[in-house]
């Protein structure tokens, strides 16, 4: 049994998976989100005594990270738990190999100390926050000093495309494809220079200041490099995705974890904002000579932008559910051209795409019919388990 909740994030991601009983969540949008949607269906299960197996944070983005920041401090300490948490995912700047030497310079600390009074950036147009979690600590801070069990220990190793298969209960399992780690240290590389570039020159350790700076400066420039969606002029048609595919090149969204959760015998791929081309790579490094791969769901990347879903990556993967994130906020996600392509592959059964905000691009797709007379049908959800699982994941 493999269901999920995909709960409205605004321009974000926030995910709920039920499987086989074992609960997995996946980012949490803002800290609203968390407030607004997560925090009560957090505490039914700590009623029932279930706790969440693992809590993933595909990457430091405001719309992925701010949900999980409520999340962890708003949870309690050891012994005083709102709900369990057995493991956690998020690759923070310690979770890197180390390789500086000395401490942090206290007469250069202001730089990191300027980064930290600003903040994380809050979701947009919200003109009160709900809690204060986007302005304090970083998720490692959280986690290191709340006893939390981070990357498969202290936080101090990265989840990235060689880590082992997870292992939970009742035949569920989670594949990491991405990210590589040298996208993870490419972050790093453009944070360190951006530091210097301000002014700070003081050789950096491990510290609770380090952690938070880097991650609010992660989190903005994830906002700010986020390229808009710009068309090409075409006469007569609207344009395709093979001719406006561009590959995303922002080290926030290329350092995001992906990854293939399986449930008996059923399968989904959640995308975070991964790149197309080290996903592609990945699942045919795993799958050689195979030719389509069949998952019940795609989470599909980056709210549906055309940077994150190439036609070469559509036509190995394939699923009868589609899910995509995003209320069309900031950059106008999700791209037309993407849906059009995932529904214009021939099919013998029906894709259903689901959405959890009534977007432009979603009201469009139901008067759209498919080039290959394939069935698609749409959706739109709030709070509402998506049951998965009806396509057989062989290939």
């Amino acid at each position: 049994m493999l269901k999920l909740k995909m709960y409205p994030a605004k321009n974000g991601d926030a995910f709920l998976i039920n499987a086989n009983g074992q609960h997995v969540l996946v980012d949490a949008g803002y800290a609203s989100t968390y407030t607004t949607h997560l925090a009560g269906e957090l505490a039914e299960l700590a009623e029932r005594g279930e706790p969440l197996r693992l809590v993933v944070c595909t990457h430091i983005d405001a719309d992925h990270i701010g949900g999980l920041l409520a999340l962890f401090n708003d949870n309690g300490p050891p012994g005083r738990r709102r709900i369990e948490i057995d493991a956690v995912w998020h690759n923070s700047l310690r979770s890197l190999p180390y390789t500086a030497e000395g401490a942090c310079l206290g007469d250069h600390a202001g730089v990191l100390e300027a980064i930290k009074r600003r903040g994380f950036p809050v979701p947009p147009a919200l003109a009160v926050n709900p809690i204060g979690a986007e302005q304090g600590s970083s998720l490692a801070k959280l986690l290191r000093t709340q006893g939390y069990h981070w990357n498969d220990g202290d936080g101090s190793r990265s989840i990235d495309n060689r880590s082992a298969p997870y292992i939970l209960l009742n035949q569920v399992r989670l594949d990491v494809l991405g990210p590589r780690l040298e996208r993870l240290e490419a972050l790093r590389t453009l944070w360190l220079r951006e530091i210097r570039r301000l002014g700070h020159r003081g050789k950096l350790l491990n510290s609770d200041l380090v952690d938070d700076a880097y991650e609010m400066w992660c989190s903005c420039a994830a906002q700010q490099t986020s390229a808009p969606s710009v068309r090409p002029i075409a006469a007569h048609r609207d344009p395709t995705l093979a001719e406006t595919y561009t590959p995303d090149t922002s080290e926030a969204n290329g350092s995001s974890i992906s990854l293939v959760l399986t449930a008996g015998q059923d399968r989904m791929l959640l995308l975070g904002d991964a790149w197309a081309e080290d996903v592609l790579d990945e699942l045919t490094r795993r799958h050689p000579g195979t030719q389509q791969l069949m998952f019940s769901a795609v989470k599909i990347a980056h709210h549906g932008s055309h940077y994150n879903t190439s036609p070469e990556l559509l036509a190995l993967i394939d699923a009868p559910c589609y899910l995509i994130s995003t209320n069309g906020g900031r950059h106008g996600h999700p791209d037309f051209e993407v849906l059009a392509a995932i529904v214009d592959r021939p099919a013998s059964f029906e894709r259903k795409l689901y959405f959890n905000y009534e977007t432009a691009a979603a009201q469009r797709l139901r008067s759209y019919s498919s080039k290959a007379g394939a069935r698609f049908s749409v959706h739109v959800v709030t709070d509402e388990w998506i049951q998965l699982g009806d396509v057989s994941c062989g290939g």
